[in-house]
């Protein structure tokens, strides 16, 4: 009985046999590596990853990989393709070139697209954290992704700065006009690319429970 070549061995001739200069390389966890999946790997990004079906031998499972995202993926955005091993591998090529490449091809670049933008906005909101901080010595900072929070503690009250995106949220808990209105100022002035409206001045907040 003819033996069954290994998942590494094949993803080798189907690189060969597809389209682009696709590079198979073999995967594994920590220092062992696996005969049952694979990768190929293409100079622009996208990676195929090969596996052996646990539940159906002699089949071979074929998925494109995407980075690290938040991306809300879409139906059909993720779909994996299954052929036979034993199939000659440019049928293999084949199959996967025409099923599974162009929505995996378009799934990746909206994925590159959006992790571009959001990169953006997290530089965004991170220089904005940090102007508002270098200003308001003594001034606690905490960034999560898009997000972030400036707080300064006053003598009584508080400010507390949200930043969304390219939105900031001031809140001053009994904090005196002045200081409110000095804020405001510093907002419009100092980040000039956040609107604040000519006429919007800040008034004290009195304690809101949250």
């Amino acid at each position: 009985m003819e033996q069954q070549p290994s998942v590494v061995a094949l993803a080798h001739t189907i690189a060969l046999a597809l389209d682009g200069d696709w590079r198979p390389e073999q995967v594994g966890y920590g220092a062992e590596s696996y005969t049952h999946a694979a990768a190929l790997i293409h100079p622009d990004g996208p990676v195929l990853h090969l596996s052996e079906r646990w539940d159906e031998p002699g089949y071979l499972q074929v998925r494109g990989a995407f980075p690290v995202t938040s991306y809300p993926f879409r139906r059909g955005d993720r779909d994996s393709l299954k052929v036979i091993m034993a199939d000659a591998p440019e049928a293999v090529a084949a199959l996967i070139q025409e099923r599974l490449m162009p929505g995996y091809r378009d799934a990746f670049d909206r994925v590159e697209e959006y992790n571009a933008e959001d990169a953006q906005a997290r530089e965004q909101v991170e220089g904005m954290a940090r102007d508002f901080s270098d200003r308001l010595p003594g001034a606690r900072t905490s960034v999560d992704g898009t997000n972030a929070m400036v707080t300064l503690e006053l003598e009584p009250g508080d400010i507390r700065i949200g930043i969304e995106g390219g939105k900031v949220d001031i809140l001053l808990t009994d904090a005196p006009t002045i200081i409110a209105d000095a804020v405001v100022f510093a907002i419009s002035r100092f980040l000039p690319h956040v609107q604040t409206p000519a006429d919007e001045h800040g008034h004290p907040v009195g304690y809101c429970a949250h």
